[in-house]
């Protein structure tokens, strides 16, 4: 792509989200669907169906389970089992299949896949019901070769620009359609307050109002144009609900959550996706207060569908239903488990390996031990969707009706978002950007991976295979090296993840460079693999700074990972911190221009990053919380406040304005501040909103994010940024778990990040 399109390209983006307060309306609404001719046909079906044919279309299966070999086998090529096949396509009429053939099919690969699936369930099976095609497209089409890979949604919040999440999910649907996949197991909507969970790197973080406004702008991009429309995929926000809250931080681990937290801070994503369209919903795996969520009717009938209104699928993550027999010990067989899950309120079961379940179904309706009423329900909530995406007059798509798949234009909004998802942390002495003519030593764990840069659910579910890597993509050293000249640039390994390779050439080479760059990192990894047992950095990669900090010699530390970890120790001997999330495809790139100065570095972080394992807090902690040794409240000191981000300009925030002392009842609260781009080049600063209730009868969080906008300033340009505040926003949930406001003094709060702010107080009265 040529420098001038692309700079065109992101000017345009960046104008349009610099005018975004909230995102912008839909264009379509799920409720358009909801005709009374539609809801009449799917009537008409259902009462067609036998019992058998019901129960197969709550079945999700994995793809595998119909290709010759076993289900783990690797593969290069898709070959169908005849038999097993039939089976379970036709004899069973499988509602729903999900997974991939083991590799990254290409998009003329998936439509032979899903052709030949559709064609037969929809030609051969007594009803001519198609199968919804359901995948985990995390941070793109990643399971389609050749298809864009996004920053994580980590990264994505990074960016605090929730145009550039709208863009993500336009081009993830525009992608994935493109293969026939017309289901999306995505956004993830986990609230992440445990900084060793390793599926951070998945949520949009920490806070419910940041998570809420990324997931609302993914859903927009995906679904906008109509769930009917070629390039539209439906979304199936996860997990449902607390999975980000395990209390020791690993997958499917346990947690606590009390009524009132639950209501506070896991429910709100969730509401706001479903108010905004999302027809999917996936169970989390793990137990909340010792209750399995997949069993949990309270969850899933009681406020899922009934206080929320949900009318789309509730479908369980892979394989939980024998999760409840084996690690929940709920259950004591697949019978039981699939009992408790259907009348919990599941519609779909992801039961990869077989069908069994289809006769489980028959059998506990036929005894009475599930209703009718119930399958119906389940059922019908299935083909809805079906419907809606039109899969029964249009079941798949010519994949050479997208001509913009994989396109310049998609990569060059996939730079924007990793060049502004990245986050300068520390700068001493303005040692960034580096001039160009300078000689360079780049070593680390992550500086020659492209596999690093992307993270888990890269063409493979681990994204550690490197056949699969789009040679023309860029590691950070090949970056650095086309940015500045090979000859200007020396490359040292230096350590493996958990072993020293060669670190004491890394310091021999040390001497004649000017500048040293340590790239830091993670094994790529998701779910079980992910899980590590302490938080700190692992002791080569710190000990390689260590020594290298011997030579005297300005280091930059470039941290390649989705979560926080530990960098206490070696903090004081860098010169500064980049945290480059996961940055995806064009991560490389993005990272060499940001060290060079081509990129003015914008992101913020989207979680509180710690200084001790023992003392990690949300940045809305409550006040009891921070007690230190001594009786005092001096007890929160992480390494990176919330929010927290430093560019190569300065901003200067000036006359902060309520436009009323008392707010009464329903009256909205307008607020504006001035603010000033103080230094010598072009930035973009993220304005954040916080409140804080001075007094209430339930603890207050120490403040709470109630706004955000992304805004552009030129050297000494000046912008005054408005912001209106409703009612809700001063709201938190009470004592009887329901969102109330008390009659007293809030502080609004304005600033650059959580801690550095202008305040003012204003006095809320019913």
């Amino acid at each position: 792509m040529s420098k001038i399109y692309q700079i065109i390209f992101i000017a345009m983006v960046v104008m349009s989200c610099s005018k975004n307060e909230k995102p912008v309306n839909l264009g379509f609404k799920v409720s358009d669907l909801q005709t009374e001719e539609t809801e009449a046909k799917i009537q008409e079906l259902v009462a067609k169906m036998t019992l058998k044919e019901k129960a197969g279309q709550m079945l999700n299966i994995g793809l595998p389970l119909i290709l010759k070999g076993e289900y783990w086998d690797v593969r290069d090529s898709v070959n169908f089992d005849a038999k097993k096949f039939k089976k379970i396509i036709i004899d069973y009429a499988v509602g729903s299949i999900h997974n991939t053939p083991q590799y990254p099919a290409s998009r003329e690969e998936w439509f032979r896949i899903v052709k030949k699936i559709q064609d037969s369930a929809m030609q051969n099976s007594r009803l001519g019901i198609p199968v919804l095609y359901g995948i985990d497209n995390i941070h793109g089409a990643n399971y389609v070769n050749g298809s864009i890979l996004f920053p994580h949604q980590i990264g994505v919040a990074a960016t605090w620009n929730i145009e550039l999440s709208k863009l993500g999910g336009e081009i993830t649907s525009y992608e994935s359609r493109a293969a026939s996949l017309p289901w999306n197991f995505n956004p993830n909507a986990d609230v992440a307050m445990n900084p060793i969970w390793g599926r951070i790197a998945e949520s949009f973080g920490e806070d419910p109002y940041l998570i809420s406004e990324m997931t609302n702008a993914y859903i927009q991009g995906s679904q906008e144009k109509g769930l009917q429309d070629k390039t539209s995929t439906a979304v199936c926000v996860k997990h449902f609900v607390g999975y980000g809250a395990g209390r020791n931080g690993k997958d499917r681990a346990n947690a606590q959550i009390p009524e009132n937290s639950l209501r506070q801070y896991f429910l709100p994503p969730f509401e706001k996706a479903i108010q905004n369209g999302a027809m999917g919903v996936m169970i989390s795996s793990n137990a909340v207060n010792g209750i399995p969520c997949h069993l949990n009717k309270n969850y899933i009938t009681d406020i899922l569908k009934g206080e929320l209104k949900f009318k789309g699928v509730v479908i369980s993550d892979f394989n939980d239903v024998e999760f409840l027999i084996d690690a929940h010990e709920s259950a004591k067989d697949t019978r039981e488990a699939t009992k408790f899950a259907v009348n919990a309120g599941i519609d779909l079961l992801m039961n990869p390996f077989d069908a069994d379940i289809v006769d489980i179904i028959v059998d506990l309706v036929e005894k009475g031990e599930i209703s009718k009423e119930r399958i119906d329900d389940a059922v019908t909530r299935v083909l809805r969707l079906k419907f809606y995406l039109n899969l029964f007059e249009k079941p798949y798509n010519n994949p050479n009706e997208y001509p913009d798949f994989g396109s310049e234009k998609h990569i060059a909004i996939n730079y924007q978002t990793a060049s502004e998802s990245i986050t300068l942390l520390k700068n001493k002495n303005k040692v960034l950007p580096i001039s160009s003519d300078k000689r360079i030593l780049v070593t680390g764990y992550a500086a020659n991976s492209i596999n690093r840069l992307n993270g888990a659910w890269s063409r493979s579910f681990l994204g550690r295979d490197t056949i699969y890597n789009d040679p023309s993509k860029l590691t950070v050293i090949q970056a650095i090296k086309k940015q500045v000249g090979a000859t200007k640039v020396d490359f040292v390994e230096g350590t493996d993840y958990l072993e020293d390779i060669n670190s004491d050439l890394a310091v021999s080479k040390a001497k004649n460079a000017d500048y040293i760059i340590v790239c830091v990192g993670e094994i790529p990894a998701s779910e079980k693999p992910s899980d590590i047992n302490e938080l700190e950095l692992p002791k080569v990669q710190q000990d390689l700074v260590k020594k290298l900090a011997k030579t005297g010699k300005p280091i930059i530390l470039v941290m390649v990972q989705g979560r926080p970890r530990i960098i206490r120790e070696i903090e004081p001997f860098v010169d500064a911190v980049i945290m480059a999330y996961l940055p995806g495809q064009e991560g490389g790139r993005a990272i060499s221009d940001v060290i060079f100065g081509n990129i003015n570095p914008s992101g913020k972080l989207p979680y509180t990053y710690p200084m001790y394992s023992g003392n990690s807090l949300t940045y809305y902690y409550k006040k009891a919380d921070i007690r230190d040794i001594n009786w005092g409240y001096d007890g929160f000191y992480p390494q990176y406040e919330f929010g927290f981000g430093l560019s190569y300009t300065t901003f200067e925030y000036t006359n902060l304005k309520v436009s009323k002392d008392t707010v009464v009842g329903k009256e909205d609260l307008k607020i504006s501040i001035h603010v000033k781009n103080t230094g010598k080049r072009e930035g973009k600063e993220v304005i954040q909103v916080y409140l804080k209730d001075l007094i209430a009868t339930v603890s207050p969080d120490s403040k709470k994010l109630v706004r955000f906008n992304k805004i552009q300033l030129l050297p000494n340009e000046t912008k005054t940024i408005e912001f209106v505040l409703v009612t809700k926003d001063f709201e938190n949930v009470g004592i009887e778990n329901k969102w109330i406001v008390e009659d007293g003094d809030f502080e609004v709060q304005i600033g650059g990040n959580s801690k550095d702010v202008l305040k003012q107080k204003v006095y809320f009265k019913n």
